[in-house]
C-alpha cells in the first residue's frame, strides 16, 4: 500500500510539468500535485491506523467537511479499481494475448496496470490547460455523471443499485453518455477502456468478477454524485464555489456567477 500511496504522491507527472508554458498552466500543475499528495496521505493513513483520518481532520475543521468527503470517495472508488484489478488483470491479460491485438499488452503485473491507470487520470485532469481553447461546463459535467448512472447503474426499490448488464443498457443514455465523455477527456484512455468493457462482459458469467466490478461502479457514481452535489453547494465561509470556466491560450478564463460554457 506505500507503493501506491508514494506514486500518487508523484502525480501528476513532472514530465507534464516541462510542457506548462504560462505561470497559470504551472499553477495548474501545482494544485493537482497538491490534490493527490493530500489523497496519497489519506490512502497511506487509512491503512496504518484504526481511526479515519477524514473524520479526524473534519472534526478539527482542518479542512471542510465537504472536501474531506471528496477525498474519502475517491480514494474508496480508487480502492475498488485496484480491487478489480488484482481480481482481474491476469484473465484479461490472456485474453488479450490470444487475440493477437495489433498493438503489444504492455503491463506486467496488476500493480503495473494501475499505476498505469492512475497516471491517465491524473493526466485527464491537466492536459486541458494546455490546450489552444478547452470549455469545461459544470452543468455539462453534471449532465454526464447522471446520464452516466442511469446507462451503468440501475435503482432498487429499496433505494441500493446494481450493474446494468450489456442487453439491460439505455442505449440513448449510453450514446449520449459517450457524446459528453469525447467532449470531456483530452486524453484516449485505450486500455482503462478495455479493461472496463472486458470487466462488464465478464460479469455476466463470472460472479467474482460481477461483485467486485459491482462495487466499483457504485464507488466510481458515489464518487461523482459528489462532485455534482459540489457544483450545486452555495458558497460559505469555509466554502469557496466553483464555476465554469475555460483555458484559452494557457491562461484560465471562468465563466463567473450565473454563466456557463457549452461543452
Amino acid at each position: 500500500m506505500d507503493m501506491i500511496a508514494d506514486y500518487l504522491a508523484q502525480l501528476p507527472s513532472d514530465r507534464l510539468l516541462s510542457q506548462a508554458k504560462t505561470d497559470e498552466q504551472r499553477i495548474e500543475w501545482l494544485r493537482l500535485r497538491l490534490n493527490y499528495g493530500l489523497l496519497s496521505v489519506f490512502w497511506k493513513e487509512s491503512y496504518s491506523i484504526q481511526h479515519n483520518p477524514f473524520d479526524i481532520i473534519a472534526d478539527n475543521k482542518q479542512i471542510n467537511a465537504h472536501i474531506c468527503e471528496h477525498y474519502q470517495r475517491w480514494m474508496n472508488y480508487l480502492m475498488g479499481l485496484w480491487k478489480l484489478v488484482q481480481v482481474v488483470e491476469q484473465q484479461f491479460r490472456e485474453k488479450c494475448l490470444k487475440a493477437n491485438l495489433p498493438f503489444k499488452y504492455p503491463f506486467q503485473s496488476p500493480l503495473e496496470m494501475f499505476f498505469a491507470f492512475l497516471e491517465e487520470e491524473a493526466e485527464d485532469e491537466f492536459l486541458p490547460c494546455l490546450q489552444n481553447h478547452y470549455e469545461k461546463s459544470l452543468p455539462k459535467i453534471k449532465e454526464m455523471i447522471n446520464s452516466g448512472k442511469k446507462s451503468h447503474l440501475v435503482e432498487n426499490p429499496n433505494g441500493t443499485t446494481k450493474l446494468v448488464l450489456e442487453e439491460q443498457r439505455n442505449s440513448i443514455e449510453i450514446k449520449k453518455y459517450k457524446l459528453l465523455e469525447k467532449r470531456h477527456f483530452v486524453k484516449e484512455r485505450r486500455w482503462y477502456f478495455l479493461f472496463i468493457t472486458f470487466c462488464r462482459i465478464e460479469s455476466k458469467s463470472n460472479r467474482r468478477i460481477k461483485e467486485n466490478f459491482d462495487t466499483l461502479m457504485t464507488a466510481f457514481y458515489e464518487f461523482h454524485n459528489h462532485i455534482g452535489t459540489s457544483i450545486r453547494k452555495r458558497k460559505s465561509a469555509t466554502w469557496q464555489k466553483s464555476y465554469s470556466y475555460a483555458w484559452k491560450k494557457g491562461a484560465k478564463v471562468s465563466a463567473g456567477k450565473g454563466g456557463s460554457y457549452s461543452a
